[in-house]
């Protein structure tokens, strides 16, 4: 089934057939393109799949040789493509949706289907050529699924801990709704101890040695170093601190027009929020022990910036700090650089 998109002709690279997938939790809505009509627009074939392990294997292994699948991250739902294809070694490439809608706005498109979604990711292929993305190692994988479970842990058991603070102050409480919290309290308890303990044996696996020159770094604990040791798999595939910082989320955004437009930098908020979590609150020790990062706080408030701001500043601090430190392999020299009244 063929049908006619709009899309300007842009093949830099004859070589490779670019399949773009849009994902959905039932469908995998798939386009590439044939070839162009008698005005010069791209013509692209259009199938639909279930999104089922069988079918996507059996449709993998059909796939030309110069083939490569481009398609959206939307969680779990694309997890069982991505999988079938690194296990037959077919090339793909994970976009972020950021860079879809960015590349759909310079095409002018103003209609969003299914099959208009998987056309424009077939020609963001063929445009911008993106490099084969590898999935993490399954360890990693594993590693990464339990501390983001075992922070879902803990947040459930904060908010038990607050219902039964709340139905403390209330004399006529139901002893069988609080016994049940309490009940749920402890399991949360339990759950927690097992997945924190299994956490600690990271010790066995290669990134250990990683994570012990994390915390050579003042503030950065246990649990902030594991963090940021799983989720960008020992800082192997970032070549700077700032590339940590956009994928964890804490670079400041800029929004500047000409002389008129000038708001103020937020965060990027990309990446996972436990992992920001975690860092703000190593952060919080590091604006008292490092003093590096106590030295940037303090001048920051003195210029009249607002708490949060100061301590996004200190977080993106404390990661080049650590990068430093792991990149080099460096000892931690607390306050080095700074003035001498400073080490006060």
């Amino acid at each position: 089934m063929s049908t006619n998109h709009l899309f300007p002709l842009f093949i830099m690279n004859q070589s490779i057939t670019y399949y773009g997938v849009d994902v959905s939790k039932d469908l995998l809505h798939i386009s590439y393109q044939t070839g162009t009509d008698a005005n010069g627009q791209a013509q692209f074939s259009y199938q639909k799949l279930p999104n089922e392990v069988p079918t996507i294997e059996q449709w993998a292994t059909q796939l030309p040789t110069n083939a490569q699948v481009i398609f959206e991250h939307t969680g779990t739902y694309s997890a069982r493509l991505g999988w079938v294809l690194a296990l037959q070694g077919r090339p793909f490439s994970i976009l972020t949706p950021s860079q879809s809608k960015g590349f759909a706005l310079t095409l002018k498109s103003i209609s969003k289907t299914d099959r208009q979604d998987a056309s424009l990711l077939a020609h963001y292929g063929q445009v911008f050529q993106p490099l084969a993305t590898e999935l993490a190692s399954e360890t990693l994988h594993q590693l990464r699924q339990q501390q983001k479970h075992l922070n879902d842990l803990k947040i459930s058991q904060q908010a038990l801990a607050n219902q039964l603070h709340a139905l403390s102050y209330d004399p006529r409480a139901s002893k069988k709704v609080t016994d049940s919290l309490l009940v749920l309290q402890q399991s949360y308890w339990t759950q927690i101890a097992a997945f924190e303990q299994d956490l600690d044996t990271l010790s066995q696996d290669e990134l250990q040695l990683i994570c012990e020159r994390m915390q050579r770094v003042s503030g950065i604990g246990p649990g902030s170093a594991t963090a940021l040791c799983v989720t960008t798999n020992g800082l192997r595939d970032f070549e700077s601190a700032k590339a940590v910082a956009k994928f964890i989320g804490i670079a400041p955004s800029q929004y500047q027009s000409g002389t008129s437009v000038n708001r103020r930098g937020r965060m990027a908020r990309t990446g996972m929020g436990y992992v920001r979590g975690l860092l703000y609150m190593a952060a919080r020790s590091a604006r008292r022990y490092n003093l590096a990062c106590k030295a940037l706080y303090e001048r920051l408030r003195a210029k009249g910036k607002c708490h949060k701001v100061a301590m996004v500043a200190v977080m993106n601090k404390l990661l080049h700090q650590v990068f430093a430190v792991v990149k080099k392999n460096s000892k931690f020299i607390n306050g080095f650089g700074l003035p001498k009244e400073n080490l006060a």
